[in-house]
């Protein structure tokens, strides 16, 4: 990377002397706009403050090298100059300072500073650190491989570079050469904590580690930053790939209005940065390049301080915010029509359920040229460990069906950045049990997404995992983990028990707008076989089908457990014993009609899977059985599930005795019929 930290030449940087005034202008802007917000503060008028004071030059700097009509932008809470040099005004700010229902980021559902803007390329920020990373690479991995000619910049402070999203977001941009610049505010303090207790050497070091260039600039300097900026976004657009930008600078004030910062750095310290001032620094500039008279001085401050006036009573007078409701979920699914008849078989050449779900991954490609799907593994020759993906890489490309390193907050992450730039992705997990490490992505930013940004912006992503035990899995490749994703709002959460289901649900999650998580059960991969439909099936999401249908007793059941409640339904019939069968299939959302015709029918439920007992979803069924239709009930709501222990044994012999069977159904199924 060109080394520009020295250059003193605005000219020799390719800036014009409008562009040289226009930075400092938008810098003095961002100081005065800061200044007001913690005088609003201290007024008792806002709760909160994220303070820009001292970091002007560099997020100046930076924006000033990108274009908002192409590039992509993934910027951090502190970065007010950055937002406003990109396009923002002080009134957007200032709507998001006042928590006002039109502030166009979040509609006053998220705290200052989280920013937001779909018309400038600027991706929706959270609070939770680090996260942005994954998601820059997604936007970078899918701009790249759809031909669009725009570059990423994803910047934090020095603290996030502890996380491991930062680290698995450099890992991948460097291994896929993305047209990507990381760009770290090292501002000396992670809140509290010093650098030197957070970073082993340099920020900048550690991109030689990722295959990328790292380089450090001084962060009070704008067109330092700039000229470095600029050679990285030249990088960027000329196929060279990422590259890695620690900027020093400092903030003059707390973390935020809730810090004391008083208690960890001393007031000598903070005047020793404020000798080097950025705008200061700047200005020097142009008066001594004869560009910044007293007459050019007073009109720019004059501008700044009505500008920021206007702004502020633009937004104090905003209408409040009042919406809490709207925008969890793009495609609204309410079942209102509960299944009165057995589902009918569908029609088609007999699969197992692991062959249905590569053909129709092989018919949703051929459909939608935008469709992608990653994970560990998932790429030829191998296709999956289940071989649930074989022939994808083979036949669309290594650009739509890739192998991601073993880092699953970054698979999830990918998949809310490649939505964003308009893919539709499908993030895939090895096991159910591996997922873990991405249940932040999942929860902070691929179900929150829509209703944070008040439906600007949203995660079409599919997650599919295998879950489920059975297959002598052990502790961990056996795990059922619905009751977790089941109780995230912005979710939505299937699990098929036919191979025509796991064909037709996923039809229909690749098709809605909203994040579909399908749990496939393992066992099921090559234990379940029946008809699929040729071409495009569609299962909707949020409706159960009723299997069975008897008048003694509704067995309510998903996945594995359906495929098992059917055998046993049938065998009950030979003890006179007739059970309805419920295949959920659906459980966020449920199809609750359907439950409530069950009960009314016969007035018993027994409510099998093979997660625990305890806090497991059938508590939640129960629950609503309980609240809804007591007065139907003939019997105390009854749940057959695995005991209370951690998973089920890798031993055949004890998982035998662990794992719900169809026996164990058949005996429940009897004692609740005789009661």
């Amino acid at each position: 990377m060109l080394e520009l930290d020295n250059v003193r030449d605005h000219s020799a940087l390719g800036l014009s002397e409008d562009q040289l005034i226009d930075m400092y202008r938008k810098m003095l802007l961002a100081r005065k706009l800061d200044e007001r917000v913690w005088a609003l503060n201290r007024q008792g008028r806002v709760p909160f403050v994220v303070s820009v004071a001292g970091h002007e030059g560099t997020q100046v700097g930076a924006a000033f090298a990108l274009d908002p009509t192409k590039d992509w932008s993934l910027p951090y809470y502190r970065d007010v100059a950055f937002n406003l040099a990109m396009g923002s005004t002080p009134a957007d700010l200032f709507l998001a300072v006042f928590a006002k229902g039109t502030d166009p980021a979040n509609a006053g559902r998220q705290m200052p500073n989280h920013w937001s803007e779909p018309d400038l390329n600027i991706f929706s920020h959270s609070s939770v650190i680090a996260t942005q990373f994954p998601h820059a690479c997604g936007i970078a991995h899918q701009l790249k491989t759809s031909g669009q000619p725009g570059v990423v910049m994803v910047s934090s402070g020095e603290g996030a570079t502890s996380e491991g999203d930062w680290h698995e977001a450099m890992n991948f941009a460097g291994v896929h050469k993305l047209p990507i610049i990381f760009l770290v505010e090292n501002n000396l303090y992670a809140i509290s904590t010093p650098t030197k207790q957070e970073v082993a050497g340099t920020v900048a070091e550690r991109a030689v580690g990722y295959g990328m260039p790292g380089v450090v600039v001084d962060g009070n300097d704008v067109l330092a930053v700039y000229g470095v900026m600029s050679a990285a976004v030249q990088r960027a657009r000329a196929g060279e790939g990422p590259s890695l930008i620690e900027a020093k600078t400092y903030r003059y004030y707390a973390h935020t209005s809730d810090d004391d910062d008083k208690v960890y750095r001393s007031a000598e310290e903070v005047e020793l940065w404020r000798r080097k001032d950025p705008i200061l620094v700047l200005k020097q500039y142009l008066v001594e390049s004869r560009l910044l008279g007293e007459e050019l001085e007073l009109e720019i401050e004059t501008g700044v301080t009505n500008e920021i006036a206007a702004a502020v009573k633009e937004a104090d007078e905003a209408p409040e915010a009042l919406d809490w409701e709207t925008n969890v979920y793009g495609k609204v699914i309410v079942p209102n029509d509960p299944a009165t008849e057995v589902e009918p078989e569908p029609v088609g050449e007999s699969l197992n359920m692991i062959t249905s779900i590569n053909r129709t991954l092989h018919n949703i490609f051929e459909e939608y040229d935008d469709t992608s799907i990653f994970g560990e593994d998932v790429g030829d020759p191998k296709g999956g460990v289940f071989k649930a993906t074989v022939g994808l890489t083979d036949k669309f490309g290594a650009n739509r069906s890739f192998n991601t390193p073993l880092a699953e907050a970054l698979i999830i992450g990918l998949g809310v950045g490649i939505g964003a730039a308009g893919g539709r992705p499908i993030a895939e997990i090895q096991f159910a049990d591996f997922i873990h490490p991405g249940f932040d992505q999942i929860l902070s930013e691929v179900a929150k997404l829509r209703y944070r940004t008040n439906g600007r912006w949203a995660s079409p992503l599919v997650i599919r995992t295998p879950y489920g035990g059975g297959i002598h899995g052990a502790l961990y490749h056996s795990q059922s983990i619905e009751a977790f994703y089941a109780h995230i709002p912005g979710l939505k959460v299937v699990v098929p028990s036919t191979p025509a289901d796991a064909a037709g649900l996923l039809w229909s999650a690749v098709e809605d707008p909203d994040p579909v998580m399908i749990l496939e059960p393992k066992k099921l991969y090559r234990l379940s076989t029946g008809p699929c439909p040729e071409g495009a099936h569609r299962v909707p999401i949020g409706k159960a089908a009723l299997r069975r249908i008897g008048d003694d007793l509704t067995i309510i059941a998903y996945g594995t457990m359906a495929h098992f409640a059917v055998e046993a339904a049938d065998r009950l019939l030979t003890e006179d014993i007739e059970a309805s069968v419920l295949d959920l299939r659906s459980i966020r959302p449920l199809d609750w009609p359907s439950i409530e015709r069950a009960v009314r029918r016969n007035g018993k439920v027994l409510i099998v899977h093979e997660d625990t007992k305890f806090a497991g979803f059938g508590a939640e069924i129960a629950a609503q059985i309980v609240e809804k239709s007591l007065d139907w009930l003939d019997a105390p709501v009854r749940r057959y599930c695995s005991p209370e222990i951690p998973t089920f044994p890798y031993s055949s012999t004890l998982e035998e005795q662990v794992f719900p069977s169809v026996d164990g159904i058949i005996e429940e199924a009897r004692s609740l019929a005789a009661y």
